[in-house]
């Protein structure tokens, strides 16, 4: 299975992955990408927050955020994944640290807002930052700073550290009454 999936891993980096030779229109695109969508994100979720009054959201979302950096401080303690630059695949398009590449953190903290807006029933929402979570993953492989794998994890990573967040979010509202109406939140 191991074996598998390094194969697929290689085989879609180097098909994804931009080069020098790359158009110039695409490589900029690359850049700026790899880096604006986790911006917007964060700018639309805050905006959600503060338009609605669902400072709720921002217990699930912090506690999301701690988490992700938990699991992606414990995979890179025990599973060390070098980034594509390091591992002999030609330099990146962006300037980028030699460091642990599995989980991308940025797709992780993209999608883990799509999540916890997703679980607290804002669809549009959810949908449009899980799309800017695709087009920055895209992106990051497309410089070189990650492969594809990472990306899955992420996505897995998100998922969970999503639950995760929107349980304590839950259990804080149980165990302090109705946290929602406390802090100005008005339901619908």
């Amino acid at each position: 299975m191991y074996d598998f999936l390094s194969f697929w891993n290689v085989i879609a980096f180097a098909l994804m992955r931009g080069t020098s030779e790359s158009p110039h229109a695409l490589v900029l695109a690359g850049q700026w990408l790899a880096e604006l969508p986790a911006y917007v994100a964060g700018v639309l979720v805050l905006a959600y927050i503060i338009r609605k009054r669902d400072y709720s959201c921002m217990v699930a979302v912090a506690a999301a955020c701690v988490a992700s950096r938990f699991v992606k401080d414990s995979i890179s303690d025990f599973a060390f994944h070098a980034r594509p630059f390091d591992a002999g695949w030609g330099p990146s398009l962006i300037e980028h640290a030699s460091s642990h590449s599995m989980p991308s953190s940025h797709a992780t903290f993209v999608w883990l807002l799509a999540v916890v807006c997703g679980l607290r029933g804002q669809w549009r929402l959810s949908f449009a930052v899980f799309l800017l979570g695709c087009v920055l993953a895209w992106a990051r492989v497309f410089v070189g700073v990650h492969w594809p794998i990472d990306m899955v994890g992420a996505a897995l990573s998100a998922l969970a550290c999503g639950l995760f967040g929107h349980g304590v979010q839950q259990m804080c509202t149980r165990l302090y009454g109705k946290a929602e109406l406390a802090w100005g939140y008005r339901p619908k």
